[in-house]
């Protein structure tokens, strides 16, 4: 596994668990808004990289005190040898949350199947349509990439496990319109976290003009969703 960082402790990053956390490099998008764009290959020359031993060392004398392994990025799909990585983790008896773009439906459904993860949290970047997710994301995002995003989307709100789908709110990107959409799309179990945006060290310099819709018309989105979503809340 190419892991750019290594965080210890959390408390903030699995809910209701004591968690490490492994943000890993490489992603195959450039979300404009992006602030780990560091970890891109194509947007910025990785830097040193935390070796898989340092991390199973602290893990292995953790036990007891550590429960959960949170597995982001980057894109975590887009490595290699994810499952063996996780499997490891799994043998320590750890719990194992995986945050996606969704774009490996293929991986995902694998790693269900296995009983690799036990919480997955799902970036939906916009409306699943293509001009949408292209403002966000860039022109190189295909028509394939979207469909197993929609893939995806179907397989997290089947699945026995704890999901979270989560949308980063861009003023100029995203309307009071598109939530419902989402909104809707998501209905059923899986709770749905809408996250205010911040403008600072996003990798398009252009986004550090945009602005995030307040706190309020946050909750006010949320209020005249729940009839459609009873589980979107926010994270503002």
């Amino acid at each position: 596994m190419k892991i750019s960082g290594f965080i210890k402790n959390s408390l903030i990053d699995c809910p209701g668990k004591i968690a490490s956390v492994i943000f890993t490099q490489g992603c195959n998008m450039a979300c404009k808004f992006c602030h780990n764009w560091e970890l891109i290959p194509n947007c910025h020359p990785m830097g040193d990289t935390v070796d898989e031993q340092t991390v199973f060392h602290y893990l292995k004398k953790s036990i007891g005190f550590v429960d959960a392994l949170v597995i982001t990025g980057g894109e975590p799909t887009v490595q290699v040898d994810l499952i063996p990585f996780i499997r490891k983790v799994k043998d320590l008896g750890l719990y194992v949350k995986l945050d996606t773009n969704g774009t490996n439906p293929k991986l995902l459904r694998l790693l269900l199947q296995q009983k690799l993860i036990d919480y997955v949290a799902m970036d939906l970047k916009t409306i699943p349509e293509l001009p949408a997710y292209q403002k966000l994301v860039g022109n190189q995002f295909t028509e394939n990439q979207l469909l197993n995003v929609k893939k995806t989307i179907e397989i997290l709100k089947d699945a026995s496990l704890q999901v979270e789908f989560r949308t980063t709110l861009i003023r100029e990107c995203h309307s009071s319109l598109d939530v419902r959409k989402m909104c809707e799309l998501l209905e059923g179990d899986c709770k749905y976290n809408l996250q205010a945006f911040s403008p600072h060290k996003v990798l398009d310099a252009d986004f550090e003009t945009y602005s995030s819709y307040s706190p309020l018309e946050i909750e006010e989105m949320i209020g005249y969703n729940k009839d459609v979503n009873s589980n979107v809340t926010g994270n503002i």
